[in-house]
């Protein structure tokens, strides 16, 4: 059956009940799954201000956390506006609230309803935005014809579209492309997701970068590494943002490091996190949890593994490391975020699976701030030659200078931010 915009209305209102039974299925692994329904089904009142709203959407954690750099922008830049943030998941709503509280009176949040017509309708009727901004891939067709038909300009920011995504998006042609055809201006994150964008209707394409590049590390949380740093004395390896198996794959060549080097061990996903404590466990690897010893002051000589089974903290968790082995990409994941354990000064271990960061792995290893290896088991025994080969302050320096060449995404993108803006408010109070 062709998708059409009419059959794909009538297939979100009757997919509600689907979504409250996915809920109850995460909730079983994470119970704040369970929490603030009303505001995922539109049974509420959603935050409203005197003051002109700018919205943006970012669905879980790294989106939002990516977002913060946007949001301190338009924070400074429009000191009329309020901003709203909305997410999906318990995690991002987290992050979220880390920023709520960091700006008491002008950021709020809540969850994003589904994306049916009548639900977002109510959304965007309540918050009444000037603005809307979509971080990455959060194309939802009810969303963005609601919005044009309330003449709220929308910015997708930080674009991407794999050739996956478009091949799907060309199926449902009838639906998707009038979706990014509406959008006031499409910021992209490379040449090759603008061209794709642009092939699937958006218009106002530009090539801006990644926010997720520009790293702003939390001065609280690096001060704090640095405190147990010198109270440790040990090289700290971080295995980081390791994703489901991958954990199997390193633990059991731990051993093989030298007795004095500390693990930092960082699963990405919360609901893992006593997974991988059960691991340790069966293994013998004498460790202790994050969670239970805020200030590690009891890390003996004896601890081989410090669980990072805490979130918001990729601050601290960078801070701490002297060589970083990238988790997601010994697995068929990806790999994840090399530029804030890189910015920190930490030269970087990945494996083969390195797709959602292909091109800034390559630069990577063209400046020597990284290596690819093939097995966890390489990964282990390269970083063991990094803490002893004399040169570990060069491929810092590597690093560092890595990540630099990364920044200013933000910038570009507050450049079509600010004109949007403007535009809205000139036309508000005339």
């Amino acid at each position: 059956m062709k998708l059409t915009p009419w059959s794909y209305r009538w297939l979100t209102r009757l997919a509600l009940p689907l979504a409250k039974l996915y809920l109850l299925k995460r909730a079983r692994k994470q119970p704040a799954y369970k929490e603030h329904w009303d505001e995922r089904f539109g049974r509420c009142a959603y935050p409203r201000s005197d003051r002109p709203t700018l919205w943006l959407h970012a669905v879980s954690l790294g989106e939002t956390n990516a977002a913060r750099s946007l949001v301190e922008s338009c924070l400074r830049d429009f000191p009329e506006c309020r901003v709203l943030l909305t997410c999906m998941t318990p995690t991002g709503r987290e992050a979220g609230a880390r920023l709520v509280k960091a700006y008491p009176g002008r950021v709020d949040q809540c969850y994003l309803p589904y994306d049916t017509p009548e639900l977002m309708g109510k959304f965007l009727d309540d918050v009444r935005p000037c603005l809307g901004i979509l971080m990455e891939t959060e194309v939802w067709p009810n969303l963005l014809d609601q919005a044009k038909r309330r003449d709220i300009p929308m910015i997708l920011a930080n674009a991407r579209e794999s050739e996956k995504s478009r091949a799907k998006a060309e199926r449902a042609d009838a639906v998707m492309r009038p979706a990014f055809e509406s959008f006031a201006a499409v910021l992209a994150q490379s040449p090759a997701d603008a061209e794709r964008l642009a092939s699937l209707g958006a218009h106002n394409v530009h090539v801006c970068g990644s926010v997720k590049f520009d790293i702003h590390p939390d001065a609280a949380q690096v001060a704090t590494a640095k405190d147990v740093k010198e109270r440790i004395a040990r090289p700290v390896l971080l295995l980081a943002s390791t994703r489901q198996d991958e954990e199997k794959l390193f633990v059991p060549h731990l051993a093989r490091l030298p007795a004095e080097v500390l693990v930092l061990l960082v699963p990405r996903h919360p609901e893992r996190f006593d997974e991988v404590a059960e691991l340790l466990e069966r293994n013998n690897v004498p460790f202790v949890r994050k969670s239970r010893m805020p200030k590690l002051d009891a890390v003996s000589a004896q601890t081989r593994v410090i669980l990072g089974d805490t979130m918001g903290e990729m601050s601290f968790n960078s801070a701490m490391a002297d060589v970083c082995i990238m988790g997601g990409s010994f697995g068929p994941f990806g790999c994840q975020n090399l530029i804030e354990p890189a910015a920190s000064g930490a030269p970087v271990i990945v494996g083969r699976s390195t797709f959602n960061f292909a091109q800034v792995v390559d630069d990577a290893l063209k400046m020597q701030a990284a290596v690819s290896v093939e097995t966890a088991l390489e990964a282990i025994e390269t970083a063991t030659c990094w803490f002893y080969d004399g040169r570990l302050s060069q491929r810092a320096e590597c690093a560092r200078r890595f990540a630099n060449s990364y920044t200013g995404a933000t910038e570009k993108m507050m450049k079509w931010v600010r004109a949007l803006w403007n535009k809205q408010n000139a036309s508000r109070m005339s």
